[in-house]
């Protein structure tokens, strides 16, 4: 492998959650006790064989979404120990970006780790460097599965990962007993959504806590506002037919960042505030709304507020929300492997509806499998939308070339700047647009 291209990856490689989905909290900073035992959520059977005689197989787990996923994998691990015997799991909360890109530049994967499948380009980066090994020989089943579902984890026709069971999205959970006590109902439209920030912030209420330091965290209104505004623009720049400045809506969905910065529809700290911090203001009744992803549910769930949870509308009342399929149980098994059997048959558990469904009641994420029971009404009221419209990070990921990320210039250029005010909507889209390359008509 050249130099240049293990480089170009590793440098290019973003987080899981951010999508996460892209997703979600930074709380895996602070790894929680595992009752006197490392931080895995592992688990062994006990064995007649000598542990000598095991195999071992090591995961890593999303360290920045250890909070959330920490109990439902430490029960998917005990089931698995205890149908496998024969197989020792050390699994580690130990996989963000910067762990990931030394394992790859060092050539020193675990023997899984997790992907984001087709979200993004890196998993197609890593199968064309060789790093995930082609499942096609482990007799996987994927009668369960629909062919979107499939789609996610294949490379030219080839399957990389475990599937994906459940539909991430950004929303908007809200404090019903502050929207009770100021007469306010969930908006059906955009102008009501806007009425409703105004009406808060002249109640001397914050209406929206945000993550102003975090890098994905603060792009959570973006991934809402913009396949609500502006998906038709999204889907034209996509496919070559326009280009981003050719869509005006999509300036509008820069422009209320900037208002809602400029007029203090987010805390007062806000560019100092970080994920955690902006959720615990949330639940703390400090602010009515947060815009936060599926994936973060069960968080907000377990705060004790009055939760309720709406997707954002557009003009007409339409809720078209961003689309993505999480990426909390799609793992690769690295070619450097010396276990793909055992492995694999990890692989086979996570796309199992028993481990699915252990998921699912801890976390209340969306099932895209009719045999998953959802967890609550909750989890039926994140599904509450019209149509599912495009991610903006997948379009403008789209647009890339190994020279210029297009994605990476809205994340670290364009918001930040709206967020400080130092540009418009309309400078936002035209920066963005300048580092796009739009495919041939």
């Amino acid at each position: 492998m050249k130099k240049r291209t293990v480089l170009l990856l590793a440098t290019t490689l973003i987080t899981a959650l951010a999508l996460q989905a892209c997703g979600g909290g930074n709380s895996g900073n602070n790894p929680g006790s595992n009752g006197g035992k490392n931080n895995t959520g592992s688990s062994e059977a006990p064995s007649s064989k000598p542990n000598n005689e095991k195999v071992t197989i090591k995961v890593w787990g999303d360290l920045g979404n250890q909070s959330v996923l920490e109990e439902p994998f430490k029960e998917m691990n005990a089931l698995f120990a205890s149908q496998h015997p024969d197989i020792k799991l050390e699994f580690d909360f130990a996989q963000n970006d910067q762990s990931l890109n030394v394992a790859l530049q060092a050539n020193e994967l675990p023997d899984l780790f997790m992907v984001q499948g087709d979200k993004t380009s890196k998993m197609k980066e890593m199968q064309q460097n060789g790093f995930i090994t082609d499942l096609s020989s482990f007799n996987i089943d994927l009668s369960r599965f629909s062919d979107a579902e499939k789609s996610y984890c294949m490379i030219d026709g080839k399957m990389y990962c475990s599937l994906p069971a459940f539909f991430d999205t950004n929303v908007v959970y809200y404090n019903k007993d502050l929207f009770e006590q100021h007469s306010l109902s969930v908006p059906g439209n955009w102008d009501e959504f806007l009425a409703v920030m105004e009406t808060l912030k002249q109640a001397g209420v914050t209406p929206v806590a945000l993550a102003g330091k975090s890098e994905w965290d603060r792009a959570w209104p973006v991934f809402a506002f913009a396949p609500a505004l502006a998906n038709s623009g999204l889907q034209k720049a996509m496919n070559g037919e326009a280009k981003l400045t050719d869509e005006p809506q999509l300036a509008v969905v820069f422009q209320t960042i900037r208002d809602f910065a400029e007029k203090g529809y987010f805390d007062k700290d806000f560019l100092a505030t970080d994920g955690p911090g902006a959720q615990f203001a949330f639940t703390n009744g400090k602010a009515a709304m947060i815009i936060d992803g599926t994936w973060s549910n069960s968080t907000y769930s377990s705060s004790g507020i009055n939760l309720g949870r709406f997707s954002v509308p557009n003009t007409d009342g339409k809720r078209v929300v961003q689309s993505s399929f999480s990426n909390f149980m799609t793992y690769a098994i690295a070619s450097t492997s010396k276990n793909k059997e055992a492995a694999a048959e990890y692989l086979k558990f996570l796309n199992s509806q028993e481990a699915q469904q252990i998921m699912e009641n801890h976390t209340g994420l969306v099932p895209t499998l009719k045999d998953i029971t959802p967890k609550d009404e909750g989890v039926k009221e994140l599904a509450q939308f019209d149509e599912a419209g495009l991610n903006i990070y997948s379009v403008l990921t789209a647009l890339s070339t190994p020279e210029s990320n297009t994605a990476d210039v809205m994340m670290k250029e364009a918001i930040p700047k709206l967020l400080s005010l130092a540009i418009t909507g309309e400078e936002a889209v035209q920066i963005i647009d300048k580092a796009a390359t739009y495919p041939a008509k």
